[in-house]
């Protein structure tokens, strides 16, 4: 499909959406500084009724683009990146343990064979890659379009369970008594956006076998982390905040911010006002990150509820500090089969469980 075409079909696909779109992330790896510029200044085109795009830390990222001629071929799956461009480091990172989306700019390193591939210097052909990853993150943009509504009815629907239903299918069972979700893996999330809230009895609250099972707190935090809107609620901002517990999350979806805010909380809560002054960073981020802290059940303002936690919470956020996850994450939550009790930090990229891994001068990983 030409430029043109891939234009036509997203105007069509779009006309009278009006539906909240995610922000999605996106790693460039490999790129010389001006193919990385170019490509930020494409993907940051944002077309109404589609996602928006912004390039970031690549072991953040929900999707890979990856210069071809700075791939070094291993073996049938390990590949070495040279990352960034011209500076001599290398990152290796083999295939099967990606879960991600990725695509390679063209051209590929001679006995390398992917389908994955596009033209790096063709804005029309970065924007059909764009629309290959947005297909294939659509579980996510689907959980997206969940935790939108989440946030819209939690005040009416506070417990028992509801059935999420669009022309007569159902999309999702959310039970708010167990704080878990159900959802029908093909969903799309304009569907989702446009459905029906059924309250249902109890025993309706069965998720079918062939639906994506989902604690809430992480659909709510794939919302809070990738929309536009400020949802952190009015009190946040005026009353003093407590960390109520570490969330029960994957140790990778923590920023560094997110983990900077748990510090400075676990040591004294504090007012958002005070929190932007202690961690130096813009009002809007931290309102953001405590948001998504916040909908993922890790702040309170109940300053009781969280002094009679704080032994616990203490534990825990001194066991991301210190690289022991295991006594904060889930072990029964699991989304890609990688390690997820690795902390997350700035040091990231030299824990197991990332499928980027930096490649010393010896050549050992």
């Amino acid at each position: 499909m030409g430029r043109s075409g891939s234009r036509c079909c997203r105007t069509a696909a779009t006309a009278g959406d009006g539906v909240e779109q995610p922000v999605l992330r996106l790693g460039l790896l490999g790129f010389a500084e001006a193919q990385a510029r170019r490509l930020g200044a494409w993907v940051g085109q944002t077309q109404p009724g589609w996602p928006t795009w912004v390039v970031g830390d690549p072991h953040l990222a929900d999707a890979w683009m990856i210069n071809g001629s700075a791939v070094q071929v291993q073996d049938r799956d390990g590949l070495l990146i040279h990352h960034p461009h011209g500076s001599g480091e290398r990152l290796a990172l083999h295939r099967s343990e990606v879960d991600r989306p990725l695509a390679f700019a063209a051209p590929l390193p001679e006995g390398f064979a992917s389908a994955e591939f596009f033209d790096g210097d063709d804005e029309g052909s970065v924007r059909q890659r764009l629309q290959r990853f947005e297909a294939w993150l659509r579980p996510l943009r689907s959980q997206f379009a969940l935790g939108a509504r989440m946030v819209e009815h939690l005040r009416q629907f506070k417990h028992g369970v509801v059935h999420v239903v669009h022309e007569g299918r159902l999309l999702a069972v959310i039970d708010l008594d167990r704080w878990l979700a159900g959802l029908f893996i093909p969903a799309r999330p304009v569907d989702i956006a446009m459905a029906e809230w059924v309250p249902r009895p109890q025993l309706a609250g069965e998720v079918p076998p062939s639906f994506m099972r989902l604690p809430l707190h992480r659909v709510m935090w794939t919302y809070a982390v990738r929309t536009q809107r400020e949802i952190l609620p009015a009190r946040y901002r005026e009353q003093t905040v407590f960390l109520r517990r570490v969330p029960r999350l994957p140790a990778r979806w923590f920023d560094e911010l997110h983990l900077l805010l748990m510090q400075e909380l676990v040591a004294a809560p504090g007012r958002l006002d005070d929190l932007v002054q202690r961690t130096g960073r813009p009002t809007a981020a931290v309102a953001q990150h405590l948001a998504a802290l916040y909908y993922a059940g890790g702040v309170t303002t109940d300053g009781e509820g969280a002094r009679r936690a704080a032994l616990d919470t203490r534990k825990a956020v001194l066991s991301l500090q210190f690289q022991q996850a295991d006594d904060v994450q889930d072990g029964q939550e699991r989304d890609s089969g990688l390690s997820e009790q690795a902390p997350p930090s700035s040091i990231l990229r030299e824990l197991r469980h990332s499928p980027l891994r930096p490649v010393g001068e010896d050549g050992q990983v």
